[in-house]
């Protein structure tokens, strides 16, 4: 019954975590102003850039919210963990700690430290993609999960999402130089900023759809 209670407690606390990851880079965003003295743009700015210190405004507000957000969601990927059980339940929490604590790194080392930067964005690129894909296959190939299937679908987009930036995304670079170059003489319409958004937001509408799935099964249980 404690274990039953811990699942459904971390299912309510990564869905606090997304809204406060949400929160701040709404916040962030909303009071931008960048090196170009340009507004906040969907369609041509990084996610990360809301958090460079020195160039966004409220940068202290998005890197908090990433390194709580990211801790509290990973007392979900906890969860859904010890939820599933056996073999894949080991291999998705140990993918799922390390990609969500990628997100709180990113909030501690920002655009600013751009090399390790770099890495535990990437970290947390390459992780989502496995999270999802593990997560999809789990939930098609086992003969009675423990979520309904219906949750493929949504971990199947997310994985989707995260396999088209990932296949645009070009080499690392790790001179800050080049990036600001890059930066400055952007386009107005930018894909690849677009597919990361795009990633943002099924990783948001994947966790809090399964975190809700994930207690209804649980009262399932319980009648």
């Amino acid at each position: 019954m404690q274990i039953k209670k811990l699942i459904f407690a971390s299912s309510y606390i990564g869905q606090a975590g997304i809204c406060i990851i949400l929160l701040s880079v709404l916040i962030a965003a909303a009071s931008y102003v960048g090196k170009q003295n340009e507004t906040y743009s969907f369609l041509n700015h990084f996610i990360s850039e809301l958090g460079e210190i020195g160039v966004s405004p409220l940068a202290h507000i998005f890197n908090g919210g990433l390194i709580l957000g990211g801790l509290l969601t990973s007392f979900f990927m906890l969860g859904l963990a010890i939820h599933i059980g056996g073999i894949w339940g080991v291999g998705l929490g140990v993918i799922g700690l390390v990609t969500v604590i990628s997100v709180t790194l990113v909030g501690v080392f920002p655009m600013n430290q751009l090399a390790i930067h770099i890495r535990v964005a990437n970290t947390f690129f390459y992780g989502g993609l496995l999270v999802a894909l593990a997560y999809s296959l789990y939930v098609i190939c086992s003969h009675q999960p423990r979520l309904p299937k219906v949750t493929a679908l949504t971990s199947g987009i997310t994985m989707l999402a995260f396999a088209v930036f990932v296949w645009f995304l070009p080499a690392p670079l790790e001179d800050a130089q080049v990036i600001s170059e890059i930066l400055k003489n952007r386009p107005e319409i930018w894909a690849l900023p677009i597919l990361e958004w795009l990633v943002f937001l099924c990783v948001m509408g994947w966790i809090g759809s399964t975190a809700s799935l994930m207690r209804i099964t649980i009262k399932k249980v319980e009648r």
